[in-house]
């Protein structure tokens, strides 16, 4: 007859795989998940694996019984592993709790630069693209697929971005209080108003990764969108953005890139 797993096993393997899920795997293939989030679906793995072991009194009595055992039992090998239990949890519980609600404890390393100057061309994909050479957006040469186009960024945006730069693209998105530095508001006239379209190509392509090794720290959780969307894909949310917040984009000239 094969032999079934203890409960308390289960639980704590249930654990361990929530674990591993949302500490590797999800920010490995997506976004890393803001600290105070990642509370809360630890949180809600524990209700849900308590939920478990306590639906039926077989199970709450199995998993109960090694807890019982520990607080009561009397024994040479019981007492030392119950002090050394009561001992090391509340100091791991308490330091995880402290320097999650404490935050970094370094200074900045100095005067952040918000708009960072852009390189005259990037790799994207294995095709070079001069961002000197793109004074604007490519997919604005066919006005009449524009909208078409504006539509398939409104498409994406909400797929991709929203979740942290917002609804309203003020940079309140759900995730949003999970960063510092925060999210970019793009309704703010400071942002995409003073710069060019291929600026915003470049950022979005190459993401926090890429930002240029001069003025750092920069401490972007910006993804390298480059691995999940394809150019036209980026060059239709970069339309969207400037649609909907009204600003127009700014044209480069032989002085710069159009950003700071």
């Amino acid at each position: 007859m094969k032999r079934r797993i203890p409960i308390y096993i289960k639980a704590i393997l249930i654990l361990l795989i929530a674990l591993v899920i949302l500490a590797g795997l999800v920010p490995a293939v997506s976004a890393p998940i803001p600290g105070q989030l990642f509370g809360w679906y630890v949180m809600t793995a524990l209700v849900t694996i308590l939920l478990y072991v306590s639906s039926t009194e077989a199970f709450w009595e199995e998993f109960a019984t090694p807890i019982r055992q520990l607080l009561l039992a009397r024994g040479a090998v019981t007492k030392p592993l119950r002090i050394a239990v009561f001992l090391v949890l509340p100091l791991v519980v308490g330091w995880y709790f402290s320097s999650w609600v404490s935050g970094a404890a370094e200074p900045p390393g100095g005067l952040r630069v918000v708009h960072p100057a852009p390189p005259p061309s990037v790799n994207f994909r294995g095709k070079p693209i001069d961002l000197k050479a793109v004074s604007i957006n490519p997919l604005r040469a066919d006005e009449s697929r524009l909208a078409e186009h504006t539509e398939q960024g409104r498409i994406i945006y909400y797929k991709n971005c929203f979740f942290c730069h917002g609804d309203a693209l003020d940079g309140n998105g759900h995730y949003a209080k999970g960063f510092n530095p925060a999210p970019a508001n793009f309704q703010d006239p400071g942002t995409i108003a003073q710069l060019s379209e291929s600026f915003l190509f470049w950022r979005i392509a190459k993401g926090g990764p890429g930002l240029p090794g001069a003025s750092t720290p920069w401490d972007s959780a910006m993804p390298v969108w480059e691995n999940m969307l394809t150019e036209e894909e980026i060059w239709q949310v970069v339309l969207y953005l400037y649609q909907t917040t009204g600003y127009k984009p700014r044209v480069m000239d032989e002085g710069g890139h159009g950003g700071h």
